[in-house]
């Protein structure tokens, strides 16, 4: 291929190869050596691109094997061998993770999230027993078992635990022998040299020079496609089709190999035709602007080497894990300098971005597998690669690759080992190579100093956003304060001024306007600051905590802070002007927030509220004369996030309305809990710090000038005029000003600002959150912020707090409700409950406090403590001011009206008295007499000018006055105002105060009697009103009877009777067994007219044959829930014969009803709406519904239940009212089957005989004349009377009950054989049987499954569709296609008689055991009543015979009895002995069964094992015939109507149940008498059946496993227990047509346990015309078109009908607290839920997978975007 000779091999000889590098490879360079064997023989084994086996075999045993020889200078095995044995284990396990394999994290001992162990080390360890957290890898990364720095304890596991007195310290490299060390070195460094020159050759039409084979290269070149993160699957396959005129199927071929690997040869030719190719290709792929595919002509002898050179880093990595010598040796080696100065894993490293997909991971794989293994080598690496990451950084974002494919990914690996980090971040500036490397890539995002993003978002700055989680992998684990250097203060504070240049080009980015006029025209883009935001979060979260922890780094950062902070603020610009409240003047700001651009983006200023509450930890202050600590204006913190609270108050105030929704969002992130942390919480900090420095009125003057409210805390502001929208909107502004007093006041559980700790913080949360609503655990942790390591400390308080109430998975996921002591704690305005959280959690609080006949008042809990450093913040409380503002807004209250004043205003103002009451009382026991709160509020204030006036006026003497009005509407707030004047008293008690404790109960007593009278009278007026109506209303009643006496005496106690419900299981009047079949039939009672309701009209009729016909919506599918054998769905129905079920069920028909009912024309016009609907909508439009309107599916209107056909109602045969004589028919089993037999026989005509000339065997029924002329008179004349009495009156059936009799049965026919419509086809008939059959053997397994009796516990829903689905099934049979059945008739009673063949070529292909025995009976029960009728002479004899033919007659008891011997033959030839009950004595039946047993065997000729016992026969036969009996009691009784017997209403065990349901048959319960003494013909029958050829051959050992006895109820496959077991498993499946490539989403299905690569392209197939995935195709083949799967990295359950219908539900699998976590986002271990995987099958077994689809369908529209075939 590559040359111009033949490629054929060389003369080869290993050992003199061997020999030959064993003599010069220590003279000369030894790679020469090698790639003078390797000129030769790589293009002779790298020739083929279509056999990757023959090319490794080739490879083996030319190339590799010689140098493992060569290596080993023996026989490789036993060296490799040795070596092990003298190997000092290593400590680190180093398991490299596969994608998709399960890793876990202790997150008690790991130092951070990135430390996991493998499956196997895990489970060897203690932390399988601590808290943990489970996830899947996705491949790269390794074990970290036995690395100290990864586990803060329990570092190894028992599989690594070091042994006593091994000496770690001795270099491996030592222990290997000095020759085998010369040999290793010249091998390694070798192959690594060529494979690295290789992977990097960049000449793709020539080799490098000691590589060029003699004479000239063929020309022979290969079109490369190369893969990119571009351009989509569709793309790809398009343009290849297009460019390389392949089939679709090639193209996806083609795709999948180049998204797999890297790349992939498309073309194979000469360099011309190539070139077109390549050409094509990038013009098809480059238009519209898009960048172009990445195609390359490669010479194939290149590529050879190439593939070569990916083989060797194979076979390196596999030679380094044979021994830990080799391993440090291999290390040494590629980390030591080459000519240039660079080593070889240096160049590799470089050279990352010039590789392709697979030659990446190989190379990555190979650096974890050496170097990053051994602690110097990696240490060594580690420096390299940090002097190389800014240029290693600006390679991957030029990159198209994702980075799990790029070499920086492994900065995890090397940035998050303490040691490393802190070496690289002190000696090599890591800090500031990051943050310099990502400020180059924010040059283009600036605008104006700031960064700007815009709507369509660069690629390339998504990408080096990647350096800031390598930020974070650097600063994860701070230093100690013992840990701190010189050296590392100065690098940290280098990167950190770096840090502080990126948060200056953020502050102040995205700021708005407020929009006024019109709307803003287009949405503004916010998402990308807030993304960057959320990137860096934890980095400032890291670099407050570095900080921190080291005095004189605090220092430096909080001075560098401020100074960036002054640089940013640029406020010496703006003018000021005075404001003036209560005769306090200030100097403020003229920044009026309505008119001027505001940024929600404050970073700089949030890191310095940030390092503020750190400088009490070290006692640091602006005062300190041991540091210089620069203090910034006051004025200035404050100015920038009250502009941020105004704007937010503007907006609750629907002021900035206009601005659109970017706004609304800003607002929400800004409160989320994503990002409240580091933005909301902070500038509450930062008004803090504010108010800590600044005089407390003139800080209250800023806040009120900012809000705009001066005007408002004037006297006069009530009497003023003025627009009110104006005056609505400061009513607004003053409430959430007077919020955020509360918020300064209140937020002490902050770190830094109150005595708190941690854990005080969360408890909080934790007790707000569940003050809303008793939450799961997932929803109280997803409320919760969550810290660096993604930890919310929730598990740590949760339990103080909250008790967990664990309810079932039925009635939903466990939840934690608050102990009621922690209600106490309660704030209704916490800082971070929305308005909606506000609302919720008042109402509940109210309502709690009501059930405990408590007051209603929500009063302020006791905060703690400030720290010393917040403490003059309490003095806003008593500032004047504050003073001036409570009095003023409860004076407007204490008014009889007042326009500015809201009950909000006053709660707050409440709120803020109560505040300042806890601390006075804290203030009197600490003895602190600087804080008189109390003072200022019952003292007369001379700052209203109303003083002089009402010169005993106080806040006090207000409250007073308030509580004594009718002002207040709210019980709340009046309940909240006596609370507080309650309060005022036992302060004031604690101050030993006088107090006028009558006058106080005077006032507030009268008020409690006051309100209880009216609440009395109020429930007393409403009863009166109450009772009256009762009165009126019976007396309507009384007088509608009397009136309608008539009526109310001839109708049912039931309103609508139901058609027989099944509720109604016996007669109560009747004493005696009911029986349905055979001659002691019980006759049917008559029952009343069955009415029904149509849905849609609401038209109440009769149902009769005659009237307007009524259906029941049904939906009928395939299916394969019974089948025993799974995979072999039928698919093709189109010459499939359905006349004999095999017994093994593949594929049935099951049909299945809501039980709704409509009028057949209703439902008509119904659905040609539905159908003109669909077609006025333009294709293009067209989308995937719940329902396929091709495929004739609606949705029920009243359920919307999936539906595609109807059943139409028929009445039951009790209310025809015909009598029967079939007692008088004197015809005896033997008899009628004589009878039978002789009509076979002369109903067939075989090929060449003489009264047939058809080359196929015809089935044509006989004159029953012909018949009975051979039998005797009586036995002639009974026979005769029993077919006479078949006649059916067809013209008594509307023709519009006919046609939905069709329309049923041709649907059942269409859907369950996948075929086109066809009314004349002989099959449909059949098919409505099967149905019929299949739907009954489905609900008895299912009742049988659930434990259920086979009576009384159906639902209506259930029992209308099973009774409606008979009746069809019979009347079809009868009026519609009576000469078909006929047909049917004599072929399926030709197989019980097999002497009615003369040629036994003719006979059906089959023997007894190859037949299911109900749907054989259902055809029989159903076609035979017509099989001899319609002769006139008989009609006319037999004229006072009843019409209509009866059910469960003569003629059904003989054919039940007669399938029933069949099915003991069944029984007791495939009778096992394994599972048998207890012993049973003197069992006659037993001694009987046991003749027939030996008997049937010998005749059979088939050898007895073991003769079982009697009673162990007995047994069997009763547990085996029972399910057959259950369903034929289930046909006869929905048949004829007949009540079941109390007995089947209850389960009283198998034998008592076998003996209840023959009963009601008619049948003797002793089986052995259905072969005993029943006549000559049936033991010839028997004879026949047992010795036919086939029977034996089922039986043999060599044959496949046969049909036993009783049938099995399906099941779910076994899933284990623990979740991560699963996940274990499946990471060793790979996909089947990729060669060995893991499988991206491996789904499980759930019905036969196979593994599927799904969702994925490499496994897509044509099926019926169309691209589906692995799972839809399977769905079809194991499930006839539905699907259970599970998907196991998702940890999701994928439901699947059909192609284009799909929907995912709850996994079985949950964690402690009940919950499942699909896409293992908690990573909280997993077990299984055997009640959810219980639901799951039922979901399965009672066939409800497409209604499920259906409803998950039409509740959520997102799932209609999935394209469900391709999974």
């Amino acid at each position: 291929m590559a040359t111009k000779h033949n490629l054929t091999a060389p003369e080869f000889n290993q050992k003199s190869l061997v020999e030959e590098w064993l003599a010069t490879y220590f003279k000369s360079d030894f790679l020469k050596v090698l790639k003078k064997h390797w000129r030769e023989f790589v293009l002779v084994v790298f020739q083929s691109y279509d056999d990757p086996a023959h090319e490794e075999r080739l490879a083996n045993k030319f190339l590799l094997h010689p140098l493992e020889y060569f290596l080993c200078n023996g026989d490789p095995e036993v060296v490799f061998r040795q070596l092990k044995e003298v190997d000092q284990p290593s400590q680190l396990c180093g398991h490299v993770f596969k994608t998709g394999e399960p890793t876990y994290s202790c997150r008690e001992c790991a130092t951070d999230p990135t430390c996991v162990l493998c499956m196997d080390c895990f489970q060897a360890s203690v932390h399988k027993k601590h808290r943990y957290r489970m996830s899947t890898s996705g491949g790269g990364g390794y074990c970290d078992c036995g690395d100290p720095e990864a586990w803060k304890s329990e570092v190894f596991c028992e599989n690594h635990k070091p042994k006593t007195g091994t000496n770690n310290v001795q270099n491996s490299i030592e222990k290997l022998p000095n020759d085998l060390v010369n040999r290793s070195s010249a091998v390694l460094l070798a192959c690594l040299g060529y494979a690295v020159q290789m992977l990097t050759w960049d000449q793709c039409d020539t080799l490098p020079d000691n590589l060029q084979p003699e004479g000239e290269l063929s020309d022979t070149y290969l079109c490369m496609l190369f893969n990119d993160e571009v351009h989509t699957y569709e793309q790809v396959i398009s343009t290849l089709q297009k460019a390389v005129d392949c089939t679709h199927k090639a193209a996806v071929d083609y795709a999948t190999t180049v998204d797999r690997e890297g790349r992939s040869a498309v073309k194979c030719g000469t360099y011309a035709e190539c070139e077109r190719v390549r050409g094509q290709v990038e013009r098809n792929t480059s238009r519209h602007g898009s960048k172009a595919l990445k195609v390359q002509v490669m010479h194939s002898a290149v590529v050879a080497h190439q593939q070569f050179a990916l083989r060797l880093i194979q076979w390196l990595q596999n030679i380094i894990g044979q021994s830990d010598g080799l391993r440090q040796l291999f290390c040494m080696l590629s980390m030591q300098h080459e000519t240039n100065a660079q080593s070889l894993m240096e160049m590799l490293l470089l050279a990352d971005t010039q590789l392709w997909k697979i030659a990446r991971v190989q190379s990555h794989q190979l650096m974890m597998a050496g170097v990053l293994m051994d602690q110097e080598c990696k240490k060594r690496f580690s420096i390299i690669f940090t002097k190389n990451y800014s240029s290693l950084t600006r390679d991957f974002i030029q990159d198209d690759h994702y980075r799990t494919f790029s070499v920086t990914n492994i900065t995890v690996q090397i940035f998050t080992v303490p040691s490393l980090a802190r070496l690289l971040v002190s000696e090599h500036n890591l800090l500031s190579v990051i943050l310099k490397t990502f400020l180059e890539t924010c040059e283009e995002k600036k605008k104006d100093g700031k960064l700007s993003f815009e709507r369509t978002s660069s690629p390339t700055f998504k990408r080096a956003c990647f350096s800031l989680h390598d930020l974070k992998y650097a600063l994860i684990c701070k230093p100690s304060p013992g840990e701190w250097t010189d050296q590392l203060r100065r690098s940290f504070l280098e990167g950190y001024t770096y840090f502080l240049e990126l948060l200056k080009l953020m502050e102040g980015m995205d700021a708005v306007k407020r929009q006024t006029g019109q709307h803003l025209e287009f949405e503004p883009e916010w998402e990308g600051a807030f993304n960057l935001q959320l990137k860096l979060e934890d980095n400032i979260v890291l670099f407050l905590d570095w900080c921190a922890s080291d005095r004189e780094v605090l220092i430096q950062s909080y001075n560098k802070t401020v100074e960036a902070f002054n640089a940013c603020k640029n406020l010496d610009a703006i003018k000021k002007e005075s404001c003036t409240v209560a005769g306090r003047q200030a100097e403020c700001l003229k920044y009026d927030v309505e008119t001027q651009p505001i940024s929600i983006h404050l970073p700089v200023t949030r890191v310095l509220a940030g390092l503020h509450t750190y400088l009490g930890d070290h006692f640091l202050s602006f005062e300190s004369t041991d540091c210089h600590l620069m203090r910034p204006v006051a004025a200035d913190l404050l100015e920038f996030p009250l502009r941020v609270q105004v704007m937010v108050a503007q907006s609750n105030a629907n002021m900035w309305r206009r601005n659109g929704y970017a706004l609304i969002n800003q607002i929400f992130f800004y409160h989320n809990v994503k990002c409240r942390t580091e933005m909301y919480d902070r500038d509450v900090v930062m008004l803090q710090i504010a108010a800590s420095m600044m005089d407390n009125n003139e800080y209250l003057l800023q806040l009120i000038h900012k809000y705009k409210l001066a005007n408002w805390t004037k006297e006069d502001f009530d009497r003023q005029t003025g627009q009110e929208d104006s005056l609505r909107q400061t009513v607004l502004l003053a409430e959430e000003f007077l919020s955020l007093l509360i918020v300064i006041l209140g937020e002490r559980f902050i770190a830094g600002v109150g005595e708190v700790s941690k854990e005080d913080i969360v408890r909080r949360e934790v007790i707000h959150q569940l003050c809303i609503s008793p939450l799961a655990h997932s929803e109280l942790a997803k409320a919760l912020p969550e810290d660096t390591n993604h930890e919310t400390g929730l598990e740590n308080v949760v339990k103080d707090v909250a008790t967990f109430k664990k309810l079932s998975p039925a009635t939903g996921k466990g939840r934690y409700e608050l102990k009621p002591e922690f209600y106490a704690y309660y704030n209704p305005y916490f800082y971070h409950y929305t308005k909606g959280d506000k609302s919720k959690s008042e109402e509940m609080q109210v309502k709690r406090r009501k059930e405990n006949n408590q007051l209603q008042a929500l009063p302020p809990p006791v905060p703690p403590k400030f720290r010393p450093m917040f403490l003059p913040v309490m003095g806003l409380l008593q500032c004047d001011i504050m003073i001036y503002v409570i009095e003023l807004v409860l004076a407007r209250a204490a008014e009889v009206r007042s326009r500015s004043l809201s009950e909000t205003q006053l709660e707050r103002v409440l709120h803020l008295i109560g505040m300042g009451l806890h601390e006075q009382k804290r203030a009197i026991e600490e003895g602190n007499r600087q804080f008189d709160f109390l003072t200022r509020i019952c003292t007369p204030s001379s700052l209203h000018s109303k003083a002089k006036k009402e010169p005993g006026r106080s806040i006090q003497t207000l409250l007073e006055k308030i509580m004594s009005s009718n002002n207040i509407t709210h019980d709340s707030i009046r309940d909240l105002v006596i609370w507080t004047v309650k309060t005022i008293t036992e302060v004031r008690q604690m101050k030993n105060e006088p107090v006028a404790m009558e006058k106080e109960n005077a006032m507030v007593a009268p008020r409690d009697v006051k309100a209880e009278a009216a609440r009395r009278k109020k429930q007393v007026a409403a009863e009166k009103r109450r009772m009256k109506i009762m009165a009126q209303m019976s007396a309507m009643q009384k007088n509608f009877i009397k009136e309608n006496s008539e009526l109310f005496e001839n109708t049912s106690t039931e309103l609508f009777p139901r058609i027989g419900s099944d509720m109604d299981i016996s007669d109560a009047g009747s004493s005696s067994f009911p029986v349905a079949v055979g001659c002691k039939q019980t006759r049917p009672s008559l029952s009343p007219p069955q009415l029904a309701t149509c849905i849609l009209c609401q038209e109440e009729q009769e149902i009769t044959l005659t009237s307007k016909a009524i259906v029941l919506t049904a939906f009928v599918q395939k299916s394969t829930v019974l089948s025993l054998h799974h995979g072999n769905a039928l698919l093709n129905g189109d010459l499939f014969d359905p006349l004999f079920m095999r017994s093994d069920l593949p594929t049935g028909t099951h049909t299945s009803s809501c039980g709704h009912m409509m009028h057949a024309g209703c439902w008509q016009s119904f659905f040609d709406n539905i159908l003109a609907r669909e077609r006025r909508r333009p294709l293009r439009f067209r989308h995937n519904y719940s329902h396929d309107i091709e495929k004739m599916e609606f949705l029920c209107p009243l359920c919307e239940c999936i539906c595609n056909t109807v059943i139409p109602v028929l009445p039951s045969v009790s209310t025809l009212g015909q009598e029967s004589s079939v007692d008088k028919l004197q015809l005896s089993f033997a008899d009628w089957l004589d009878g039978i037999h002789k009509t076979v026989l002369n109903s067939i005509r075989e090929p060449g005989s003489v009264d047939s000339r058809s080359r196929l065997t015809v089935y044509e029924v006989c004159p029953l004349v012909t018949i009975t002329r051979q039998m005797a008179g009586s036995v002639a004349q009974n026979f005769q009377a029993l077919w006479a009495y078949m006649s059916v009156p067809t013209s008594d059936v509307s023709e519009e009950t006919k046609e939905m009799l069709r329309k049923f049965s041709r649907d059942a026919y269409s859907f369950g054989l996948g075929v086109e419509v066809d009314d004349d086809n002989p099959r449909v008939p059949i098919m409505l049987w099967n149905t019929c059959a299949f739907s009954l053997m489905a609900i008895e397994q299912q009742l049988r499954d659930d434990g259920k009796p086979l009576f009384g516990q159906l639902s209506s829903r259930h029992s209308d569709c099973l009774r409606s689905l008979v009746q069809v099934a019979s009347t079809y049979t009868q009026i519609v296609s009576p000469n078909q059945s006929n047909m049917h008739c004599i072929r399926l009673l030709s197989f019980l008689f097999p002497d009615s063949f003369k040629n036994k070529d003719n006979e059906p292909p089959m023997c007894i055991l190859d037949v299911e025995l109900f749907h054989y009976l259902v055809a029989i029960v159903m076609s035979l009543p017509s099989l001899l009728r319609g002769d006139a002479e008989l009609l006319k004899v037999y004229q006072g015979i009843g019409s209509v033919p009866p059910p469960g007659g003569i003629n059904h008891q003989y054919a039940l009895q007669l399938v029933l011997a069949v099915h003991l033959i069944q029984v007791l030839l495939t009778f096992d002995q394994e599972n048998c009950g207890m012993e049973v004595d003197g069992d006659y039946e037993g001694e009987a069964l046991l003749i027939l047993y030996d008997h049937i065997h010998t005749i059979a000729n088939v050898p007895q094992q073991n003769t079982p016992l009697p009673w162990q026969l007995s047994l069997h036969v009763r547990r085996s015939m029972l399910p057959l009996l259950r369903c034929v009691a289930l046909l006869f009784h929905y048949w004829t109507g007949i009540p079941s017997p109390a007995e089947l209403s209850d389960v009283e065990g198998e034998m008592k149940e076998f003996d209840a349901v023959c009963k009601y048959l008619g049948v003797n319960d002793h089986m052995s008498r259905l072969l005993d003494n029943q006549g000559e013909i049936l033991d010839s029958m028997v004879n026949r059946w047992c010795k036919n050829s086939l029977l034996k051959e089922r039986l043999s050992a060599a044959s496949q496993s046969v049909v036993q006895y009783p049938l099995r109820i399906n099941k779910l496959i076994e899933l284990p227990y623990d979740y991560s077991e699963l996940i274990n498993k499946v990471s060793t499946f790979t996909c089947p047509k990729s060669d060995g490539d893991d499988s991206r989403a491996p789904t499980m299905c759930l019905v036969c346990g196979q593994m599927l690569c799904s969702q994925s392209y490499c496994c897509q197939t044509e099926f019926e015309g169309v691209t589906v995935g692995a799972a839809t195709e399977h769905a079809y083949k194991c499930g006839a078109g539905a699907g259970i799967f599970l998907r196991v990295r998702e940890c999701q359950i994928l439901l699947l009908a059909g192609r284009t219908k799909g929907c995912f539900v709850p996994p079985p699998y949950i964690d402690d607290y009940g919950e499942t976590d699909q896409g293992l986002r908690r990573g909280n271990p997993l077990h299984l839920c055997k009640d959810s995987y219980a639901y799951l099958q039922k979901l399965w077994m009672s066939h409800a997978i497409p209604e499920t689809i259906a409803h998950s369908l039409e509740s959520n529209a997102t799932l209609l975007t999935i394209d469900w075939q391709h999974l």
